[in-house]
């Protein structure tokens, strides 16, 4: 009878001790359980640049430029849609007060904090005395990066090219610039 009892006794501590053993093992967390927060590149931003131009008609002596801009973004899983409007005065413009700008959209893949994006649309130019604009074309593309939530900074290609009745410019124009998001943050990822 005493082994009986030291059996039973045993089969109670061994299934006890299976039991805790049991609730001890804790699987490793799966990715899907871990929240990732991803950058969101949606809303309304602004900001300023500056770059350089080259051209093939003397456009304003080659020289460097700065100016601002406005735009707006929608962000669809990696994807990115804009629309982005710009304006620049040349460093050397001197007293006739030259200007010119772009209103273009943009389409971008987002990788975690870098945007690469192309961007195309309408471009003028013009200066302070009467009949002296010119419009046409600019494309272009650029990366731009986040540094924290509401703030990323771009470097930008675009090849502008204005015309009138009697002359036809190109310009390749190089620019960095600095964006400001309103309501910038971050997602969590699905």
């Amino acid at each position: 009878m005493l082994h009986r009892v030291l059996l039973a006794a045993a089969s109670v501590v061994a299934f006890s001790a299976a039991a805790n053993a049991a609730d001890m093992y804790r699987a490793a967390p799966s990715y899907k359980d871990v929240p990732y927060v991803g950058v969101n590149w949606s809303g309304f931003y602004a900001g300023v640049n500056g770059g350089t131009a080259s051209d093939s008609q003397d456009w304003n002596n080659h020289g460097g430029f700065f100016g601002g801009q406005i735009g707006y973004n929608v962000q669809r899983g990696n994807l990115v849609f804009g629309v982005e409007t710009d304006l620049q005065t040349p460093t050397d413009s001197g007293d006739n007060g030259f200007y010119f700008g772009t209103v273009r959209g943009r389409i971008g893949y987002a990788i975690d904090r870098a945007l690469v994006y192309g961007t195309g649309g309408f471009a003028y130019a013009g200066a302070d005395c009467s009949g002296c604009s010119v419009d046409g074309w600019a494309l272009g593309g650029g990366v731009e990066y986040k540094l924290a939530p509401s703030w990323s900074v771009k470097g930008e290609y675009q090849r502008i090219e204005l015309s009138d009745s009697n002359v036809t410019s190109t310009a390749d124009t190089f620019r960095i610039g600095v964006n400001f998001f309103v309501g910038g943050g971050y997602d969590a990822l699905k």
